[in-house]
């Protein structure tokens, strides 16, 4: 078979995907074909030339994460079948060429250590922090190697929207592709797209126009908070670190860090799990004191803390304790109280754009929840994926009499204080 007579059709907007570049970007709304495209670009690639070939994203965590099953579907289109071997965590090609499948977090060290990667492939890249972009990008070294990079943009702010569309390299072409892009456009999705005009003008132009939607209607706290105050903001050995929880047993938990300097505000770090107990995010607290040299503060959970489990009739505060950190309980205010105060907090606070970039996407794209049928936003907010980082700041903002120090100076002492193990419990 020849590539003569394969069947190439695809969108006029990614011709110059077929020229070399170093950097390759297409981003834009739904039903634009983007992944199904690059897939295919991809596969004949390697179908013509031994190529090795890395496909990854931020998170994950299983191979049925991965794109792989959307390029095995594209060598089904293509005729491919014979040529290409789709196993379980990669597909082989009769040439030598190899698709790798990687999630960018947890993965990491693997990946910079990769030898021979002709090009990577980054899906949904819009939640990929800078940390990722600057271990993964050094590693695609082979002579004539390219970075593709697909994603919906959701924050301004998110990396990869800043590095490719705001401020792209030199050597990049981007382009921006939406639905009327796809001459493929099946009426399904056109129904789809017009429902969602009609009902939610904002979300319409985020999901089908491509465009960012952090700062649309709804959302509570992107007015509070300036581009200036998203910057690199160092960790202050001679202050002590806060921590702002909250706590998740089915879902997701978020922990803020921040310290104190007069009226600053200034958060050092985030971090966010799921599927873990509290001995390793205790761990990972005590890692954060360790590295940096500082003493804790304050660490604060919300109210419910205290409430004793089924079964072991001990709180999660008492487990805590018996783990080596000694919770302090937030105040018992409504959401929207707590959505005030954390508004009031924001002017002041400053935010490291790199330790804290998951968070600050949490916080930014946090919003009321949307009525379909009073066609309004109603006065409570969307439970998603934002919820776990907002919350984890309100826990900070509703507690601020708990950790807000008496004195607005550094002193000697805190200025010689180091961090030592076992200190987790250590208050202001």
């Amino acid at each position: 078979m020849t590539t003569a007579s394969l069947d190439l059709q695809y969108p006029v907007k990614f011709e110059s995907f077929l020229h070399p570049k170093r950097y390759k970007v297409a981003y834009g709304g739904r039903g634009s074909a983007k992944s199904w495209t690059i897939a295919m670009f991809l596969v004949v690639l390697a179908y013509q030339k031994k190529l090795r070939i890395l496909c990854c994203r931020e998170i994950q965590k299983s191979i049925d994460d991965s794109v792989l099953q959307l390029l095995a579907d594209t060598i089904n289109r293509l005729g491919l079948n014979q040529f290409f071997d789709v196993q379980k965590t990669q597909i082989l090609g009769a040439n030598g060429s190899r698709f790798l499948f990687e999630g960018l977090r947890t993965n990491i060290n693997k990946i910079k250590s990769m030898e021979g990667i002709n090009i990577v492939w980054v899906e949904e890249a819009e939640t990929v922090t800078n940390n990722s972009w600057n271990i993964l990008i050094p590693t695609i070294r082979t002579s004539g190697s390219e970075i593709w990079v697909s994603f919906n943009p959701l924050d301004e702010l998110d990396p990869a929207y800043q590095r490719f569309v705001i401020d792209p390299p030199e050597q990049c072409f981007t382009v921006k592709v939406n639905y009327d892009d796809n001459p493929w456009f099946t009426a399904e999705l056109e129904y789809e797209r017009l429902e969602l005009k009609g009902k939610n003008p904002d979300l319409y132009d985020h999901v089908w126009e491509g465009n960012c939607y952090a700062n649309k209607d709804g959302a509570y706290y992107v007015k509070y908070l300036s581009r200036q105050q998203i910057t690199r903001v160092p960790v202050e050995p001679g202050l002590r670190v806060h921590t702002g929880w909250d706590l998740g047993i089915a879902d997701a938990t978020a922990i803020w860090f921040w310290q104190c300097y007069g009226k600053e505000v200034r958060f050092v770090n985030y971090y966010e799990n799921s599927g873990e107990g509290l001995p390793h995010y205790i761990r990972v607290v005590d890692d954060f004191m360790r590295e940096h040299g500082v003493l804790p503060g304050q660490h604060v959970a919300p109210h419910d803390i205290k409430n004793r489990e089924w079964g072991s009739g001990q709180s999660r505060m008492d487990t805590a304790r018996d783990l080596g950190i000694a919770f302090k309980q937030a105040p018992k205010l409504s959401i929207m109280d707590g959505i005030e105060a954390t508004r009031n907090l924001l002017p002041n606070a400053w935010f490291d754009q790199e330790r804290c970039a998951p968070g600050l996407r949490a916080v930014r794209n946090y919003r009321k929840l949307w009525d379909d049928q009073r066609q309004a936003y109603q006065d409570q907010p969307l439970h998603d994926w934002t919820s776990h980082g907002a919350d984890g700041l309100r826990t900070c903002a509703v507690s601020k009499k708990i950790w807000q120090p008496k004195r607005s100076t550094i002193t000697d002492a805190m200025r010689n204080s180091v961090w030592q193990p076992g200190m987790s419990d250590v208050g202001y």
